[in-house]
């Protein structure tokens, strides 16, 4: 019996040491987190900590989209305005003009090719703006109206190069000037004059893109207002745990 009541008091006497050597205070604080994680006080604190990081990066996020699409909006706009510009027929009408060439001689036409080069030089650059703006968001619905601009540019590739328009390969256009004024006018007209041209159906895909742009800086700036944010994913994950 003597020897039980040894074992049971080297036993204590064990316990003893450990807890005074750390063991009982490391034990002390792995009860109090288990308390803490059976009133619930553990998962609303981590559920706060979480929300507000979330919220940090929703609204870092929100910020750099936003820079995104307003120069897809303000691009996509331009353009639109520039292709329907080459629409009108007026810019077509014959008359007495000089056109200027590269070299900066002029000759007789009966066209102000001048006029017509400087609006489809503004309509290139608005076009190379949209497309480079665009194809910088990886998804959604800009993205794909991106690339349904530069397929319908594609498509005219024949056309546009005929009058000295050419595409290079990450879809941006280029111009040159003399090749231009030197060219058909039929040609230059079956492109960008009037409703159904390459030009009209540009504008229209370009109002199109800046419109959803619109709406996305629209639900980011919602956002912003209100300090919204998705966190069902993370509180779902606690509540189960919970």
């Amino acid at each position: 019996m003597s020897s039980i009541n040894n074992d049971y008091s080297g036993l204590f006497s064990s316990l003893s040491t450990s807890q005074s050597s750390g063991y009982g205070s490391s034990l002390e604080s792995l009860y109090g987190d288990y308390s803490s994680i059976k009133n619930g006080s553990y998962g609303k604190l981590l559920k706060a900590y979480y929300a507000k990081q979330e919220k940090t990066y929703k609204a870092e996020e929100a910020d750099d989209n936003k820079g995104v699409y307003t120069r897809v909006k303000s691009n996509a706009s331009a353009l639109a305005k520039d292709a329907d510009a080459l629409t009108s027929s007026s810019l077509y009408a014959k008359g007495s003009f000089k056109v200027t060439k590269k070299d900066g001689s002029t000759e007789d036409s009966d066209y102000d090719m001048d006029n017509i080069y400087e609006k489809v030089s503004s309509f290139v650059k608005s076009y190379n703006s949209t497309v480079a703006a665009g194809s910088a968001i990886d998804s959604g619905a800009v993205s794909t109206r991106t690339l349904s601009l530069v397929q319908l540019t594609t498509k005219n590739k024949n056309l546009l190069g005929s009058i000295g328009i050419s595409i290079s390969s990450d879809g941006s256009l280029s111009i040159d000037e003399d090749k231009f004024k030197n060219a058909d006018i039929n040609s230059i007209k079956s492109l960008f004059s009037g409703t159904g041209s390459y030009a009209d159906a540009v504008a229209n895909k370009a109002n199109v893109i800046s419109s959803l742009a619109s709406n996305k800086l629209s639900a980011y700036s919602q956002y912003d207002s209100k300090g919204s944010y998705d966190n069902t994913a993370t509180s779902n994950l606690y509540n189960n745990y919970l």
